[in-house]
């Protein structure tokens, strides 16, 4: 039985995260870092502004030496958000230097960026330090150079820091969970024929954003022939009866949880067909096989050579990888299908602690459907705990 806190500290939450941040940050030899990810910074700090935004528009940032003030750079107007952080030491106007914002001065204005960032790098952490960046544009990159400093890519700390969960983190997520889940029981309400792929998506999305979800990042619901090869996005197609419906539920959920369940039904009153049982029952067990393996001290190696074996027919179509990371998004680690790992996967051993999503896509070639499943799990010391109860279809195996 696994014991979580039954309330939640958001103060041991930002001070267990802000402290993994730092740990990796030291591990990997930066002396600092300057974080422009929202899922990172969000991270760091536990401050969140127009997070999808700011994903393609680097106008926040924050400034995390190993030792030393925390310094957040927010959008103009939004300096406020961070008031009751004790993570923030201090909040500051973000400069920006994007074409958009700055026009022909954005090479002034990205040196005005550097001469702030130096400035801090060099107060707090001497002369000589390394600076770890998580996201970098050409011309803050050059400013940096320009002035000597040395530069470590700091994707890697953060993933490594992201991918251990606190049982306060554990619990969060599956709070989030059990919103999707809700979600997920709620568009089955709807889901009949007639109805369009895209009336069944905001159905999903709606109950998530009223019970404090905030957004969704994948359109990945589809139904019928749009279900092989994956990946077709939603459209305003309407699903028929006896079709497979296959979601990958993809909702950024309450306190920003990457909340990641995939499911299957057939629509409507027809029951399913022997392909679509078949079809069921390969994607079904593909992901208990790999499930099971999952144990702390398994190198991604070994769960490769010894992961469920894909029949030919399935393989061309296969899903992207069978293992992935969750927490605030899609994380490390990622465990690719066995016929990529030459091209593709790198080295690691499973950890206690980690939260994964187990990935299931079957969809032989030239076939009319595929089914698609996937479930979330933390990694014990006695083997993987799911993370939601969200039912399958036992009756289809």
């Amino acid at each position: 039985m696994l014991e979580l806190p039954q309330t939640i500290d958001e103060k041991r939450v930002r001070a267990y995260r802000l402290n993994r941040t730092r740990e990796l940050l030291t591990q990997f030899k930066m002396d600092a870092a300057v974080l422009f990810d929202p899922l990172n910074l969000r991270y760091a700090t536990g401050c969140r502004n127009m997070q999808v935004w700011t994903s393609h528009h680097l106008s926040r940032y924050v400034f995390v030496p190993v030792d030393g003030p925390v310094v957040l750079f927010d959008y103009g107007g939004a300096l406020h958000l961070s008031d009751h952080l004790e993570t923030i030491a201090e909040a500051r106007p973000a400069k920006s230097w994007d074409y958009f914002g700055s026009g022909d001065r954005s090479e002034e204005h990205a040196n005005k960026w550097a001469d702030e960032i130096v400035d801090l790098l060099h107060t707090h952490c001497g002369k000589g330090a390394t600076l770890g960046i998580d996201r970098a544009d050409l011309l803050p990159m050059m400013a940096l150079q320009h002035r000597g400093i040395k530069m470590k890519d700091a994707k890697g700390p953060m993933e490594m820091a992201r991918s251990i969960k606190s049982m306060d983190e554990v619990a969060i997520i599956k709070n989030s969970m059990a919103v999707c889940t809700d979600a997920i029981a709620y568009m089955r309400q709807f889901a009949e024929p007639g109805v369009t792929e895209n009336y069944l998506l905001a159905k999903m999305n709606e109950y998530n954003m009223r019970h404090g979800g905030e957004y969704q990042e994948t359109r990945l619901l589809s139904s019928g022939h749009h279900t092989n090869p994956w990946f077709t996005e939603t459209t305003d197609k309407k699903i028929e009866n006896g079709e497979m419906l296959v979601f990958d539920s993809d909702l950024i959920g309450p306190d920003g949880v990457f909340a990641d369940q995939t499911r299957a039904f057939v629509i409507g009153d027809k029951k399913p067909t022997d392909e679509q049982r078949v079809l069921y029952a390969h994607a079904f067990e593909q992901m208990e096989h790999n499930m099971a393996l999952l144990r702390p001290g398994m190198t991604f190696e070994e769960f490769g050579e010894l992961s469920w074996k894909m029949h030919d027919i399935y393989v061309p179509n296969r899903y992207a990888e069978m293992i992935h990371g969750i927490g605030f998004g899609v994380e490390f680690p990622v465990i690719y299908y066995p016929e990529d790992h030459e091209t593709w996967q790198y080295s690691g051993t499973f950890m206690e602690g980690m939260t994964v999503c187990v990935e299931s896509y079957i969809g032989p070639v030239g076939g009319d459907e595929g089914v698609k499943l996937e479930q979330p799990v933390l990694i014990t010391k006695d083997g993987p705990v799911p993370l939601t109860d969200c039912p399958f279809e036992d009756d289809y195996l």
